[in-house]
């Protein structure tokens, strides 16, 4: 059979990315009358990376929460049993399904289906939903991007413990150098940050939790393993961070001894950045936002805290956040979930910054979607 690093190996070989365009944007829905169906989580992750940054737009949105004569997003929005679609929709529209659980997709299909539409697709199969963030240097320059990288992403290869953290590496590198969506092996997203089979060495008593949003990970952190010692949040997002409080205020007798919530993002140091937020989900620093907030450094807000657990999934700001808790990790060793999804160069960067530490982390990866999606690296001691 062959192996994680022939496979890789092999993508270096093609020198340019593949030229035909059926996984892109470009080549499944410029042009053409798009319709989605799916108006939860999904569509905001649709909207905000493929219709917002190509300029697409959409004819309607169809979900079970909608009634009659509404909009969602500026798009005129309808109850499945509401949408009737004309001849030449069925026939050359397309229809992007953005609901996130797979368990509805057969009953969405037959619906679509019995409209007599013929052109049915998951948001999942166009490669750009699963670019999050383009480092300026990829947008440059293209397939050599990766090439005049070979030498980093062979190297963290090699860092991993298992084979299915390599086989997940491989599948996420996949998918960006061909720019075709791959599956990737996925565990149960009840187990992100708490994965059932890797032995994680510190434990949750002390935990920092870095995108906190609205408290799901501080509920799953409860139900797995009950009252535990301290957690700190961190949530820039303030619609996020009232319902965020609101759970903890409500809930603080049995989540934890001691709590600690900020407003905040993290960053490498303190400064005020542009964030794009408009929803609660999704919301990032960007050069185009609208508004600006207050990020910090965790080894300068918790001096002295003794995490024994941090997890991050903050929108692509992991790597600089890493380097503004470098005091605390190194004189602490904790156990870590940093989120690397967010752009391609994360998936070798994030761990190779981590292994230059040199504190004997042992680095696993997880993946909880089976597309790039909540791809998460573990370091354990």
């Amino acid at each position: 059979m062959i192996s994680c690093r022939e496979i890789i190996l092999e993508l270096f070989q093609q020198k340019t990315f593949p030229e035909n365009l059926k996984n892109s944007v470009f080549g499944l829905l410029q042009g053409k009358k798009i319709i989605l169906y799916g108006a939860g989580n999904g569509f905001v992750t649709f909207f905000v990376f493929i219709l917002k940054k190509y300029g697409l737009k959409v004819h309607a949105v169809i979900d079970c929460k909608f009634k009659s004569d509404e909009t969602y997003y500026g798009i005129p929005a309808f109850a499945p049993l509401e949408y009737k679609p004309t001849r030449e929709e069925t026939e050359k529209a397309i229809v992007v399904v953005t609901v996130g659980k797979s368990e509805f997709y057969q009953e969405i299909f037959n619906y679509l289906q019995n409209l007599k539409f013929q052109n049915i697709l998951l948001a999942s199969e166009i490669y750009e939903y699963h670019l999050c963030q383009t480092p300026p240097a990829l947008k440059e320059k293209g397939f050599r991007y990766y090439l005049e990288h070979k030498e980093p992403i062979m190297s963290c290869l090699e860092l991993f413990t298992d084979d299915l953290s390599r086989e997940v590496y491989t599948s996420f590198l996949q998918t960006h150098m061909l720019r075709k969506p791959i599956p990737i092996p996925a565990r149960d997203i009840a187990e992100q940050y708490f994965p059932k089979d890797i032995k994680l060495s510190k434990g949750y008593s002390r935990v920092i939790n870095c995108g906190a949003y609205t408290g799901d990970t501080v509920m799953q952190l409860n139900l797995l393993f009950g009252k535990v010692d301290t957690i700190a949040c961190f949530e820039p997002e303030m619609k996020n961070f009232e319902l965020l409080i609101s759970h903890l205020c409500s809930n603080y007798k049995e989540i934890a001894h001691n709590i600690i919530a900020f407003p905040c993002g993290v960053f490498s140091h303190e400064i005020q950045l542009p964030f794009l937020g408009g929803n609660q989900h999704n919301s990032t620093i960007s050069n185009d936002g609208e508004s600006f907030i207050q990020c910090v450094a965790l080894d300068h807000v918790l001096p002295g805290f003794k995490p024994t657990f941090i997890n991050m999934d903050i929108e692509g700001a992991e790597l600089e956040a890493l380097i503004g808790a470098e005091m605390l990790i190194k004189e602490n060793k904790p156990d870590l979930a940093i989120c690397l999804y967010h752009s391609p160069n994360h998936l070798w960067d994030i761990p190779l910054y981590l292994k230059g530490l040199n504190l004997g982390y042992r680095f696993f990866i997880r993946n909880y979607t089976s597309f790039t999606s909540e791809t998460v690296l573990y370091a354990t001691t």
